[in-house]
C-alpha cells in the first residue's frame, strides 16, 4: 500500500513538473509556426470564420474620441502615435460623428507624420472609443468575401442594453457593415471583441468570468455552442479569470485601496494573446510581486490556473501550444479630481461592496496598464512601453524585457513602442481602441 501511494505521488509530481515547465517557458521558447495559412484552412470548408490578428489585414479601425479620461492628457496623443506607426503598412478607417467631426479629424491628421490618403473617414455616431468591443468583427472565407459578426452590448455591464449610449455603440458594427455592403451574422449573446482571441485556424480563447457575467441566463455550454455557430469553429478554450486589476470597477476598491478605472471584468486581451497559430503569450507575475503586492498575489493565482489550463489544451488539430510568459506591467497610480472626466465616471457608479465614493475628495486610481494589450498589424506590432524620465528603473527594465520577448516571437516585424497611459486611464489599451479588418481580394 505504501509503495502504491508513493508511485501515485511520484506520478503527480512528474505531471506537476511538466506543467510548471510549460508555464515558465518564458521568452526562451521560440514560436511554433503552423504551415497551414488561414486561407488554406478556410478554403477547405468555404465557411466564414475569424482570421488571426497576425494574418494579413486590410485596415485598422479607430473611433475619433468624444471625451478624454484625464484633463490635459488627450486620447488623441495615443491614437496619433498609433496612426503614424500603422499607416506605413495599411489603411486606417476612422469613424467620426458628423461632417464637423470629420473636419476636426482631418485637421488633426494633417499634423501627423502619416502618408497622405491612408486614413479613410466614416460618419458613424458613437459615444466611446472602444471599437474593439463595439466595432466590426470581420469574418472571412479566405476568398474575397467578408461578413460582420454582431453581438449585443451593455457597456461591459455598466449599463443595460437598452441604455441610449449602449444602443448607439451597439449599432456601430451594423452601420459599418451597411456602409461596406457586408452581410451580418447576428447573435443574441452579449459579448465584446476584447474577450475573444483567435488563432485563425479554428481555435478561440475566452474568459469564463466575463462571458458568464454578461449572459447570466445561459450556461457555459450554451455560450460555447453560440460561439461555435457564429465563428464556425470547434475548439474553444475557456480560461477562468483575468487580471485582478481588471475586475469590474463597481465591485469596489482593489486590495491595495486603489480604484480600478471602468474596467471590463477580465478581458482576455489584457492577459492572453496569440502571437501565431500555435504560440500563446500569457501574463506572468513574479514571486517577488506576488509576495509584496496584494493585487498581484490574486493575479498570480489566476494566471497560474490559466497556464495550467493552456498547458493541457490542444489546438484544433490536437497539437499543444507553445506558451511564452510576459511580465505584468508595473502598477501605475494616479490621483484624479473632479477636473478629470474619469473621476466623474467613477463618482456616478453604484458600488456593490459598500464602498462610498466621496465626491469632492481626490481619488487614487490604478490605470489598466498591460503589455498584453498590443496590436499586430501586418509588418508592425504596437507594444505598450511605460518608462519615462523620473520613473522607476524597474519600469525601464520591464519595458526592455518585453521588447526582447516581442522581438523573438514576432521575427521580421517592427516593434513600435507607444505609451498608452491616456487610454489606460479609461480601462483599456491600444488593442481595445482598435479593430482589424482582414484583407479581401
Amino acid at each position: 500500500m505504501k509503495k502504491h501511494k508513493f508511485n501515485c505521488l511520484g506520478l503527480r509530481l512528474i505531471l506537476l513538473a511538466l506543467t510548471l515547465m510549460a508555464c515558465t517557458l518564458g521568452a526562451s521558447g521560440a514560436p511554433s509556426l503552423d504551415n497551414a495559412t488561414f486561407d488554406q484552412k478556410v478554403k477547405k470548408t468555404g465557411q466564414f470564420t475569424m482570421p488571426g490578428e497576425f494574418d494579413p489585414i486590410e485596415s485598422v479601425w479607430l473611433a475619433f474620441p468624444v471625451y478624454n479620461n484625464l484633463a490635459d492628457h488627450p486620447i488623441l496623443d495615443v491614437q496619433g502615435s498609433m496612426i503614424e506607426a500603422l499607416t506605413t503598412h495599411l489603411f486606417v478607417d476612422l469613424i467620426v460623428q458628423d461632417e464637423a467631426d470629420k473636419a476636426r479629424a482631418q485637421k488633426w491628421i494633417s499634423t501627423l507624420n502619416a502618408p497622405s490618403g491612408k486614413v479613410r473617414y466614416h460618419l458613424i455616431p458613437h459615444t466611446d472609443v472602444w471599437i474593439r468591443d463595439m466595432g466590426p468583427i470581420s469574418l472571412s472565407n479566405g476568398e474575397s468575401q467578408l461578413k460582420v459578426a454582431d453581438f449585443g452590448f451593455d457597456q461591459w455591464s455598466y449599463a443595460k442594453p437598452t441604455d441610449p449610449d449602449a444602443m448607439t455603440d451597439e449599432r456601430v458594427d451594423r452601420l459599418v457593415a451597411q456602409k461596406l455592403d457586408l452581410p451580418i451574422v447576428r447573435s443574441s449573446l452579449i459579448s465584446e471583441g476584447g474577450d475573444r482571441e483567435f488563432n485563425g485556424r479554428g481555435t478561440m480563447l475566452t474568459t469564463e468570468a466575463v462571458e458568464l457575467q454578461r449572459n447570466p441566463e445561459m450556461t457555459k455550454e450554451q455560450i460555447t455552442e453560440e460561439f461555435k455557430r457564429v465563428f464556425n469553429i470547434d475548439n474553444i478554450i475557456w480560461l477562468k479569470q483575468g487580471l485582478a486589476d481588471d475586475d469590474l470597477t463597481y465591485e469596489g476598491p482593489l486590495p491595495n485601496g486603489n480604484l480600478p478605472v471602468m474596467t471590463t471584468g477580465g478581458h482576455i486581451d489584457e492577459y492572453a494573446r496569440f502571437a501565431d497559430s500555435r504560440t500563446i503569450l500569457l501574463a506572468e507575475v513574479s514571486e517577488h510581486e506576488r509576495r509584496t503586492n496584494p493585487v498581484d498575489a490574486i493575479t498570480y493565482e489566476r494566471m497560474e490556473t490559466n497556464c495550467e489550463i493552456l498547458s493541457k489544451a490542444v489546438d484544433q488539430d490536437g497539437k499543444p501550444f507553445n506558451i511564452v510568459r510576459v511580465p505584468i506591467a508595473e502598477p501605475i497610480e494616479l490621483t484624479v479630481t473632479e477636473k478629470d472626466p474619469i473621476y466623474n465616471m467613477l463618482a456616478d457608479l453604484e458600488y456593490k461592496s459598500g464602498f462610498t465614493f466621496r465626491r469632492g475628495e481626490p481619488v487614487t486610481i490604478e490605470i489598466a496598464a498591460s503589455y498584453m494589450n498590443f496590436l499586430i498589424a501586418n509588418e508592425v506590432v504596437l507594444v505598450p512601453a511605460y518608462w519615462e524620465p523620473g520613473r522607476s528603473e524597474l519600469i525601464k527594465e520591464k519595458d526592455a524585457r518585453v521588447q526582447e520577448i516581442f522581438e523573438k516571437v514576432f521575427p521580421g516585424r517592427t516593434i513600435a513602442r507607444i505609451n498608452p497611459e491616456n487610454v489606460n486611464a479609461g480601462g483599456g489599451g491600444m488593442h481595445c481602441i482598435s479593430q482589424q479588418m482582414p484583407k479581401s481580394r
